[in-house]
């Protein structure tokens, strides 16, 4: 199996602290690694260094190289410009099956929490395995939800349509992307919904399929990378082809409209760290509910978030659920649950300061 960790997102819900320039997966937020050397570390017990690639943007080869210097260039992934996880994972899904026909990819975020790894590399492999007779499934990890979450995407869950080492398998129903309050507090209660995490396991040669059958225009341009790879040309093609490609979501391009999909329900303690409420999914809080990091005073603050330095005292008196980050650059505070919007933030302001 490779190992595809998908590290070419902005994550602008994180601004100030993620920018164009070094977006959030190159950041130490729950740790002493940063988000892409930690889903690197997980891995271990599982993937080889010569198995384990990075897709990420041409302007980001300066900082996985930093971050991780004993990945080989070859394994390096390259895309000259921004065009959403169905370009990339159609990208990834060229190169490898070109390099290593019949290949199986687990295609991972670098974005994600995952408090028990093992468990982790456990459900990848069972998903490897199940791939031995069902060739033509896509495989989604499904997270059983904790809360009545609206930002993220959920998985219907099917029937059991096979056990692979005792894990069941279940046939996918539907997907939902970010429902209303109400509906996530419905599929909370039903017991038949997962979050889901976005990272998947398949057959490369089956998703190209996928593409030649709904995306057909893309696949003509994955096709062309492809053969480029086989001789070595695939630098230069994918320079030109790639950004031809359709700006879409993985989802939207294939994930949806496929009809043999697949979910196993992991309980890895995950968490999608997309926005700043989200780190209290994953760090301590103090008795009064607050995350705190940096220099700062609290006198009567209650669940409040704050990320500055240790060169600047943050003082905080008489108040509650605020988000308060300050890069030295910039200054960011909002209400703790309007977290999502600071990509309207980013939106609004001018290119120059993100």
């Amino acid at each position: 199996m490779k190992f595809v960790i998908r590290a070419g997102g902005i994550g602008t819900r994180l601004w100030p602290l993620s920018r164009k320039n070094r977006p959030k997966q190159f950041h130490a937020l729950t740790g002493k690694r940063t988000m892409l050397q930690e889903a690197v570390h997980r891995l271990g017990s599982l993937a080889k260094i010569d198995d384990l690639y990075v897709s990420t943007g041409v302007e980001l080869l300066h900082s996985v190289r930093e971050q991780l210097p004993d990945l080989s260039a070859e394994n390096a992934i390259l895309e000259p410009a921004l065009r959403n996880t169905g370009p990339a994972v159609g990208l990834e899904c060229a190169l490898l099956e070109a390099r290593f026909p019949g290949c199986t990819i687990a295609s991972l975020g670098s974005d994600h929490h995952i408090g028990k790894p093992e468990e982790f590399c456990r459900l990848l492999k069972v998903a490897e395995d199940a791939l031995e007779n069902r060739a033509e499934t896509l495989f989604v990890l499904g997270v059983k939800p904790t809360r009545a979450d609206t930002g993220f995407g959920y998985i219907q869950k099917g029937d059991v349509i096979a056990r692979i080492n005792d894990e069941p398998i279940y046939a996918v129903k539907s997907f939902t992307e970010k429902p209303d309050a109400t509906t996530a507090k419905t599929y909370l209660e039903s017991d038949q919904y997962l979050w889901n995490s976005n990272m998947f396991v398949w057959k490369a040669r089956t998703m190209l399929d996928l593409f030649a059958k709904f995306e057909p225009e893309m696949y003509a341009l994955l096709e062309q990378i492809g053969i480029a790879t086989k001789v070595g040309r695939e630098a230069d093609v994918i320079a030109e082809v790639y950004p031809q490609m359709k700006n879409i979501a993985i989802d939207h391009a294939i994930i949806e409209r496929a009809s043999d999909i697949a979910t196993i329900e992991a309980d890895i303690d995950w968490s999608d760290i997309g926005a700043w409420g989200a780190l209290t999914d994953v760090l301590p809080v103090d008795e009064n509910g607050n995350l705190l990091r940096g220099n700062v005073l609290s006198i009567n603050a209650k669940h409040t978030t704050v990320y500055g330095s240790k060169d600047k005292v943050i003082a905080l008196v008489d108040i509650e659920n605020l988000i308060v980050i300050d890069t030295g650059d910039a200054l960011l505070i909002l209400p703790r649950d309007g977290s999502q919007r600071v990509k309207d933030v980013v939106e609004a302001l001018d290119e120059r300061y993100v």
